[in-house]
Parts: C-alpha cells; sequence; structure tokens
C-alpha cells in the first residue's frame, strides 16, 4: 500500500488535472446511470396494453410529435419541477411537498399526452443524456491519459535524477542493461499497470457506486444479496494478487538480464565476430530468453485466474436475484413492479462488468507495484558519496595537492591503496608509473572524487577535498584516457561538452590546438558531423585529439592522463603527443602512462607497486638507484627507444 501510495503522491504536482478529471468523471457516472434509470417509467408507464380506443387517440396524435413540441413539453415540465423547488425550499417538509408538486406535474403532463408521445421524449432524452455521457467520457479518458503522461514524466525524471547523483560504485555493482530495463520497461510497466489500472479503479467504482444506489432505491434486500459475491472475490482476487505481485518481479528481473545480454553483445560485436562467438551468444540469448517466457507464462496462468472466476460468481448471484426478484414481481401482495424490477435488473447487469474490472484492476496493480519496486530501489538508493551542508566553494587551485596516508579498498577487494604520502604543487609534472593493477588509476579517480580514501585525506590548498563542493572540484581537473568516450552528437557538441556556452570559435581554436581541425574540415559536414555511438565514425587518434580538444576548451587548471597514448600507432601518438605539451603549460599534470616520450618530460615520477610508492624522482634519478623503475625501464621502455633510434 505505502508504494501504491508513494506513486499517488506524484499527482500533487498535477493536482489542477485530477480535480478536474474527477469532476468530468462524475459527470460521466451519473449521466450513465440516469441513462439507465429510464428503464423503469418505460416498462411500468409506457409499455401496459391500451384499449382500442385509447390507442385510435394515441396513433392521431403521433403526427403533432415533433421536436419542437416535445421540447416544449419538456421545457414545461422542467419549469415546473423548478417552480416547485422554489416555492417550497424554506418549508421545514421541504422535500415531501417539493415531491408532491412535481408529482402532480408529472400526472398533469401524462394526462396532456399521450404514451407514445411521453415515449418520445423520453427516448429523446435519453439520446441527450447518452450525448453528454459520451462528451464527457472522451474527455475524463484525455485527461486521465495526461496525467498518467505527466507522473511517468516525474518518476523517470527522478530516476534519472538519481543516476546522476549515484557515485561510480554504483555503476561497477549494476549492470548496465539492468539499469535501462528499469528505466525504459519498468517505468513503462507503472504506467500502464499501476496508473492506468488506478485510473480505471476510480471510474469502475464510482460506476458500482452509482448502480448500487439504484438498487438499493429499489430494493435493499436484493442489495444485500450482492455481499455473496463480493466477500469472495475480493478474498481470491487478493490471494492470486499477492502472487502475482512476486512472479511478475521475477519477470521483470529476467527482462532486465535479457537487455543486459543484448546490450553487451551490441557494444561488443566486434568482439563477437572476430572471435566467431556468435553462436555462443545466439546460445546465451536463447537460453534467458527460454527462462523469460516461462516465467511469463506462469505469471499470466495466475493473472488470468481473476477473470473467469468473477464472471462465474457474478452470473450465479444474478441468476439467483432473476428468481428471487421474479417472484417478488408475481406475488400480488409485494409492492416490486416490473420496471422496478427491470431497472434494478439492467443496473446489475451494469455493475456485473465494473465490478469484474476492479478485480482484475487490483491484479494489474500489483504487477505494476512489482516494476515500481525496481525503479523505487534505485532512486531511494542511499548515496554516500555527496556534498556536507556547509560544502566550501573553490574556484581556483593555487598551493598543492597532498595526499595524506591515504589508503583506499573497494567493498568487495582487499586494500588497493595503502598509506600513500605523497606531495603535488602547482604546476608540477607527475608520471605514474608501475605495474598494472598497483593502484594508479585508482589515485586518479580519488582525486577526481569518484570514491573517499578509506582512510586518510586528500587536501588541496590545506583544506580536505571533503569539505569542497564536488562539482568544484571536477570543475578544476581535465580528464583524458585511453578509452575516448564520445557522444552519438557533432564534433562540435563533442569538443564543447563541459563548456557548453562556447562560440565556435573557441571550438576551433581548441581543435587547432589539439591537432583535430584539419581532419574535422575534411568531413562531410566539417565540425557539424555526426561522429556515430562512442565516435564509432572515428580513428583513435582521431578521438583522442577531440577528447584532448575537449580538455584544452574547458581549460582546467589540473590535468589528468591515463595512458591515453598508449594504444595509438606512431604518427597518431606524435599528433597527440604535441598537442598534450600544447596543452600542459601552464598547467599541473599527472601522467599515467608507460611512454618514454611522455614520461621524460615530466619533474617527477612515482613509482607505484602493489597500492604502496615504492620510489619517486626524476628519470635520471630513478635509473640510477637500479630498483623496480629500472627493470620496468628495461623491460618497457628500451626497445621502444631503441626502435625509434634505428
Amino acid at each position: 500500500m505505502k508504494l501504491f501510495l508513494r506513486i499517488l503522491s506524484y499527482l500533487k504536482k498535477v493536482w489542477p488535472n485530477v480535480i478536474l478529471g474527477l469532476f468530468v468523471l462524475i459527470i460521466y457516472a451519473s449521466f450513465n446511470g440516469i441513462s439507465i434509470g429510464i428503464v423503469y417509467p418505460i416498462v411500468d408507464e409506457i409499455f401496459v396494453k391500451q384499449t382500442e380506443e385509447e390507442w385510435k387517440v394515441d396513433e392521431a396524435s403521433r403526427g403533432t410529435a415533433n421536436l419542437s413540441y416535445i421540447f416544449g413539453e419538456a421545457n414545461w415540465l422542467l419549469d415546473k419541477s423548478v417552480q416547485a423547488v422554489k416555492h417550497n425550499w424554506k418549508e421545514k417538509d421541504r422535500f415531501e411537498r417539493i415531491k408532491e408538486e412535481i408529482g402532480i406535474s408529472l400526472k398533469e403532463f401524462s394526462e396532456r399526452n399521450s404514451k407514445s408521445m411521453i415515449l418520445k421524449l423520453l427516448l429523446v432524452l435519453a439520446a441527450i443524456l447518452f450525448l453528454i455521457r459520451s462528451i464527457s467520457m472522451y474527455f475524463q479518458q484525455i485527461i486521465f491519459k495526461q496525467i498518467e503522461e505527466k507522473v511517468i514524466m516525474f518518476i523517470r525524471n527522478d530516476f534519472y535524477e538519481a543516476i546522476l547523483k549515484k557515485p561510480i560504485e554504483f555503476f561497477h555493482s549494476h549492470k548496465l542493461g539492468e539499469i535501462i530495463s528499469r528505466a525504459v520497461n519498468d517505468v513503462n510497466m507503472i504506467r500502464g499497470m499501476a496508473l492506468n489500472s488506478a485510473t480505471n479503479l476510480i471510474r469502475n467504482l464510482l460506476f458500482v457506486a452509482v448502480y448500487v444506489f439504484m438498487m438499493v432505491a429499489v430494493s435493499v434486500r436484493m442489495s444485500l444479496m450482492m455481499i455473496f459475491v463480493v466477500i469472495p472475490i475480493s478474498v481470491t482476487v487478493s490471494f492470486i494478487s499477492s502472487a502475482l505481485r512476486r512472479r511478475s518481479r521475477k519477470v521483470q528481473q529476467k527482462f532486465a538480464d535479457i537487455t543486459s545480454i543484448l546490450q553487451e553483445t551490441i557494444m561488443n560485436i566486434r568482439i563477437v565476430f572476430s572471435f566467431a562467438m556468435g553462436n555462443y551468444e545466439r546460445a546465451r540469448f536463447l537460453k534467458e530468453n527460454k527462462k523469460f517466457y516461462k516465467k511469463s507464462v506462469h505469471m499470466v496462468r495466475a493473472g488470468q485466474l481473476v477473470t473467469p472466476f468473477t464472471e462465474f460468481m457474478s452470473i450465479m448471484i444474478t441468476l439467483v436475484i432473476i428468481w428471487y426478484g421474479g417472484l417478488l414481481v408475481l406475488d400480488p401482495n409485494n409492492a416490486m413492479t416490473a420496471g422496478k424490477f427491470s431497472l434494478f435488473l439492467v443496473a446489475l447487469l451494469a455493475s456485473l462488468h465494473p465490478i469484474k474490472e476492479i478485480a482484475k484492476v487490483y491484479s494489474e496493480i500489483n504487477k505494476g507495484l512489482a516494476s515500481a519496486e525496481r525503479v523505487f530501489e534505485v532512486i531511494d538508493e542511499p548515496v554516500n558519496l555527496k556534498d556536507k551542508d556547509d560544502a566550501k566553494s573553490i574556484t581556483t587551485f593555487t598551493d598543492s595537492i597532498v595526499f595524506d596516508d591515504v589508503s583506499f579498498k573497494y567493498p568487495t577487494s582487499d586494500i588497493v591503496l595503502k598509506d600513500i604520502d605523497l606531495s603535488i604543487k602547482k604546476g608540477e609534472a607527475i608520471a605514474f608509473v608501475g605495474p598494472s593493477g598497483g593502484g594508479k588509476s585508482t589515485m586518479m579517480d580519488l582525486l577526481l572524487r569518484f570514491y573517499d580514501p578509506t582512510k586518510g585525506a586528500i587536501i588541496i590548498d590545506n583544506i580536505d577535498m571533503r569539505d569542497y563542493k564536488i562539482n568544484n572540484i571536477r570543475n578544476l581537473m581535465g580528464m583524458v584516457t585511453q578509452e575516448v568516450i564520445l557522444f552519438d552528437d557533432t564534433v562540435a557538441h563533442n569538443i564543447s561538452y563541459g563548456r557548453l556556452d562556447a562560440s565556435k570559435e573557441d571550438v576551433i581554436q581548441a581543435a587547432k590546438a589539439a591537432n583535430a581541425h584539419d581532419f574535422i574540415v575534411e568531413m562531410e559536414h566539417g565540425y557539424e558531423t555526426i561522429i556515430g555511438e562512442r565516435g564509432v565514425k572515428l580513428s583513435g587518434g582521431q578521438k583522442q585529439r577531440i577528447a584532448i580538444a575537449r580538455a584544452i576548451l574547458k581549460n582546467p587548471q589540473i590535468l589528468i592522463f591515463d595512458e591515453a597514448t598508449s594504444s595509438l600507432d606512431g604518427e597518431s601518438e606524435y599528433l597527440v603527443q604535441e598537442a598534450i605539451y600544447r596543452l600542459m603549460k601552464d598547467r599541473t599534470t599527472l601522467i599515467i602512462a608507460h611512454r618514454l616520450s611522455t614520461i621524460r618530460n615530466c619533474g617527477k615520477i612515482v613509482v607505484i607497486d602493489r597500492g604502496t610508492i615504492v620510489e619517486q624522482g626524476s628519470h635520471e634519478e630513478l635509473i640510477e638507484q637500479g630498483n623496480l623503475y629500472q627493470r620496468l625501464y628495461n623491460i618497457q621502455f628500451r626497445d621502444f627507444s631503441d626502435n625509434n633510434g634505428n
């Protein structure tokens, strides 16, 4: 119930639409009931055999029964009813007096008009009522659909906003396909199952209320017999719905697994093709898809029990009431007339459909709530990495960055960094080298505050970085990685990402500084060329130069290069290196690399092994020491240096 109320709480944002929708819905339900109510006078007062003389008089008067005459008579009757209310409203027994005067008017009306005339009047009135009912039905459907779409928009916005606030750790522990499945499929299930079903629930409850009121007005005893069908239906539906909710959650999880496989296959399609793993991926997908099918069938089996059960119970009670009500009509000592019983029976039959819909809606809502659980799990997952209430602003890096006894471990791993002490002065260029998995990239992640240290602190300009606003810290920095991430947009947009207010001239200047301008202008649409998802239309070197242009345009005070040239060929590396040197000027630069050409331009080299700093100094100093750096140099750099010398 709490989960359902949480979904409905979004209605507060669209309360004018809700009020308008309910108003139109009440009109629709009311006129639906009034339209059925015409059955009573038609059966009891009109469909009665006339004498030969009455029939001839009736037949003679039909020629004058045009619409003008009918509306005139209807207006006369309406005026008499209004006058009856006005004359008696201040009396103590107002309702009895009003009823009595209207009764006199109705008698006079029936005396001055033939039965065929009254029948035509009732049918014209019915047509008008059904027209109003149809118009109100259209508008209430439109209004409630708008409400549904707005609520889903708000939920999806909250989901996306929550995703943007999650730490990097969240994306490491959740599959991308699962996140996408929750954002798309589960949110749509909330709309289709929970919100749409809630609208149907309100609509059908109103219908049932109108029909029950009509039935009670005819016979309280027969109305109470409805309890014998409502109680077993409610208990059975409640039991089935609980099972549906559990099974629906399993179905949604399996759908997320299928989405993950599909997403992984498409993203890594080159690897799939090059290793001839198409059959393996096909078998993996078919296996999960079959599991999804089986769980979907189990859910359908449970859900489809509701409709036949409620229909059977409804028919049984209807048959019993026809038998009981028929005896009352035949009983000469009972006041039940054929018209009254016909009205009760029509109202009962009309109520069966909304009763079945209510039972069905309850099941659908529970399926929607299973999806809502998965959506709100992500929204509600606590964000441990966030700004303090009194977080300070920082716009300029002026002095130093200090790693003060920093240690760090991931939740599911051993210690990655241990007792790191390092000081980085403004304007320094420092290289970080060491065996893979030593903790170099983790240090940069901590500096960007993707994580917080498990122990110790990172101090920027003599203040713990956790006391600064996170976005302020990241605005000081620019990062270029080995795996360049680009968006399926124009070249210009990718370069200006992070500084969207940049002019086109600024973008061009940044591209020139990154040695990217020449190949960009040769593209089909120049800077307006769409580069495809993840920059698929560009080479590795072109991607890197776009990334460097993006960093140049952002103009960060602290630069981080994470093996930015390790996967490039010689010519591309030269162009990228030249752009990097240009970008490094007058900035604090931190470089994770194993290319000698990059490291030799750094004033200090920090050697990291198994999460600790084992050496630091200049290239020459570390070579002279003859420890780990020299061994790495002999393994990685000497061949590179010799090859460049040949």
